[in-house]
């Protein structure tokens, strides 16, 4: 029988272990835990049906949590609106992790007028396995039990409520949440409850809202509320940054300080001194096989991020604990966190210091307006001192090239350094290293149509970063077809008729070149064929927003350094201008500067950088502006009169007179002439 691939049957293997969790972890029935406020709801209530969506409103949501108990309560109603609800809106599901967490269903029904109609029958919920992170090669175990609700209609109201039981043991009972206080659909009613007991206390801090909690004490416990009502929906605009939160949210934290988040952490990742004899004979071969503590760190870090594959098994206490580095180096495969601790214990093991690095790649900096909280982060990375300065790594980032200060690192802004002297969270300042520079050459034999293009473009930083493992990760004949179906947006008629690319891995560069053949240059247009040159690769990373009045900022590609050289050699003597235009904002700067050698030769010079990574709402104005001159400014177009004779260009300002003309005014100007030399004779 044949067997197997290795990464299927980890995959398979898998899927059986969840498969029995699913049969040993289904859901109970039972009553609302004691400790539980059982609120009334106003099913009649229609103040906000108008601004619902998808065909139903949500009357109500409670959340209740008994830091105690190490249980969440949640309880919800929803009414049916349209038609399009009933589709929407016809299934109860909850996900809870079985590592840790019992499911328990109180109630499930459907309220019709004054009818109450039991739904809570276990034998039709069904658990399964759903694994919603498949695509990012992470496997975390948690299940769904799902109830498809019969005869559902218009104007019913749904209302279930559960409990998880079960707080993940890697935190170690400490407690931190987030209440949300409004959402992109309206809410009824809202409550919030939190209990906890007597001896432990907690930090409240708001965002975006002044919303205080309802406070009782007693001697063996201490009950916080926050309740709202006819809550409004909160529209985002579009394309704004990840770590831009305009919602109103309640923050709630047991932890005092990130230093008490650090301590937690360390025992997550604690100096490993045993290591195993295959791990000890490749840490051996790196430092054999390198001279300097510089090459040994690339060595490493290459090995880590090319050679261990990334794939995580994120169940119960994984969700944050590492697995042993001896392990991680024997399957070959990680996640964030498991990368980054073998890397760490490797490169200590050379005599280098490095520490791992929690890191949210969302919030990044903003993290530092938060409560601090073990739940604050989503990523890890490394810090390595050397030579007595700091260098941040990413071991999740493959096909990485060049000298160390050369590594590029994301713009995560922000990390907790995971060792002994961490009080506060560090600001990340690293700047990106990498540039575009982009060289497409236009050979134009004849007036035709027909031309050839051939593009050279040189990367480094993480734009080779990316490029590298475009080549790696995929054929020739997808990046060819990738690299034809950019310009085709300009030239419907072009063919690829060649992609190379070759690495340096020294300086880090990666260079492509692509060889075109175009049959439609030319555009016949009021008697004259025109071509249109543009800044194409810039203007593809040129971002424009949806909504111009903005209350919200705008999120911008980040890094954004480009240099776009385009040179036309003509088959023919021509007129053009040069000219020099630069337009700058706060947000982003950009020059052309186009010249001509005085015969068949233009060049056009581009240069494109964004100097932050968001447009702010009171800068958008500015923003469009520069965007405006550029479209007016920055384009070059070529004409010439369909008899034949060129006409002189310029940047974006066609002349729209045909050589005919010019000829017929010289010619009535001389008429003109003669005829007035007759009279005065």
């Amino acid at each position: 029988m044949k067997q197997l691939p290795y990464p299927l049957f980890i995959l398979f293997s898998f899927l059986l272990y969840v498969s029995a969790a699913a049969q040993s972890k289904k859901p109970f029935a039972g009553k609302e835990p004691s400790w539980v406020t059982i609120n009334p709801y106003d099913y009649k209530d229609n103040r906000l049906d108008h601004e619902a969506e998808d065909g139903y409103f949500d009357i109500g949501y409670d959340q209740q949590v008994s830091i105690g108990q190490q249980s969440y309560y949640c309880r919800r109603a929803i009414k049916i609106l349209t038609e399009a609800g009933i589709q929407n809106s016809s299934e109860v599901s909850v996900s809870f992790d079985p590592a840790y967490e019992q499911l328990i269903f109180h109630s499930i029904k459907i309220i019709r007028g004054t009818t109450v109609i039991n739904q809570l029958n276990l034998s039709k919920i069904k658990t399964i396995q759903q694994e919603e992170e498949l695509s990012r090669y992470l496997y975390n175990g948690s299940l769904s039990s799902v109830l498809f609700l019969e005869d559902v209609r218009k104007g019913d109201v749904i209302e279930y409520s559960y409990t998880l039981r079960g707080f993940n043991p890697v935190f170690k009972g400490k407690y931190a949440g987030i209440f949300d206080l409004n959402f992109r659909v309206p809410i009824g009613s809202l409550y919030y409850k939190l209990i906890v007991p007597g001896g432990r206390q907690v930090v409240v801090k708001n965002n975006n809202t002044g919303i205080q909690p309802a406070i009782k004490n007693s001697p063996g416990e201490t009950i916080y509320e926050w309740k709202q009502s006819q809550v409004k929906a909160l529209h985002q605009q579009d394309n704004i940054p990840s770590w831009y939160d305009p919602y109103a949210i309640v923050m709630v934290s047991e932890y005092k300080s990130w230093k008490e988040v650090n301590d937690w952490a360390m025992d997550l990742f604690p100096v490993v001194t045993s290591i195993s004899p295959p791990l000890q004979k490749k840490i051996a071969e790196i430092k054999t096989q390198n001279n300097t503590a510089e090459q040994r760190v690339l060595a490493a870090l290459r090995f880590v991020q090319d050679d261990i594959r990334y794939m995580g098994i994120e169940m119960g206490e994984n969700s944050h604990k590492p697995a042993h580095p001896n392990k991680i180096f024997t399957q070959r495969f990680g996640d964030c966190k498991d990368k980054s601790y073998l890397l760490c214990t490797i490169l200590r093991s050379l005599e280098v210091q490095a520490d791992p690095v929690l890191i949210n790649t969302y919030r990044k900096k903003t993290i530092a307006d938060r409560l601090p909280s073990s739940k604050s982060f989503d990523h890890v990375t490394v810090r390595v001192q050397l030579n007595n300065k700091y260098y941040w790594f990413d071991p999740t980032i493959s096909f990485q090239r060049g000298p160390v200060h050369l590594i590029s690192y994301p713009d995560y802004q922000c990390g907790l350094v995971i060792h002994p002297d961490t009080d506060a969270l560090t600001m990340i300042g690293k700047k990106e290293p990498g540039l575009v520079a982009i060289n497409e050459v236009f050979d134009i034999p004849d007036m035709s149509g027909m031309a050839k293009l051939v593009v050279t473009t040189r990367y480094t930083g993480s734009f080779a970063d990316d490029m590298r493992s475009g080549f790696n990760n995929n054929s020739n004949y997808e990046m060819k077809k990738t690299f034809r179906e950019y310009y085709a947006a300009y030239y419907e008629n072009i063919t690829a008729d060649s992609v190379y690319s070759s690495d340096d891995e020294a300086t880090g560069t990666f260079l492509t070149k692509e060889f075109y053949t175009i049959s439609d240059l030319w555009k016949e247009e009021n008697g004259m064929k025109k071509a249109t040159f543009n800044p194409y690769v810039i203007d593809g990373i040129i971002k424009r927003p949806k909504d111009i009045k903005r209350s919200m900022p705008f999120s911008l590609v980040w890094p954004a350094n480009y240099k776009e050289e385009i040179e036309i050699n003509l088959p023919e003597d021509w007129n053009a201008d040069q000219s020099f235009d630069k337009t700058e904002t706060a947000s982003f700067a950009m020059t052309a500067k186009f010249s001509f050698d005085g015969r068949r030769t233009i060049s056009l010079k581009y240069s494109y950088e964004n100097r932050k990574d968001h447009v702010s709402a009171t800068g958008t104005k500015e923003y469009m502006d520069g965007l405006e001159k550029r479209d007016n400014e920055f384009n070059y177009i070529l004409s010439y009169s369909v008899d034949g004779k060129s006409i002189p260009s310029s940047p974006e300002k066609d002349s729209k007179k045909n050589n005919n003309l010019y000829i017929g005014l010289l010619v009535l100007l001389v008429i003109g002439g003669i005829i007035w030399w007759f009279l005065r004779k």
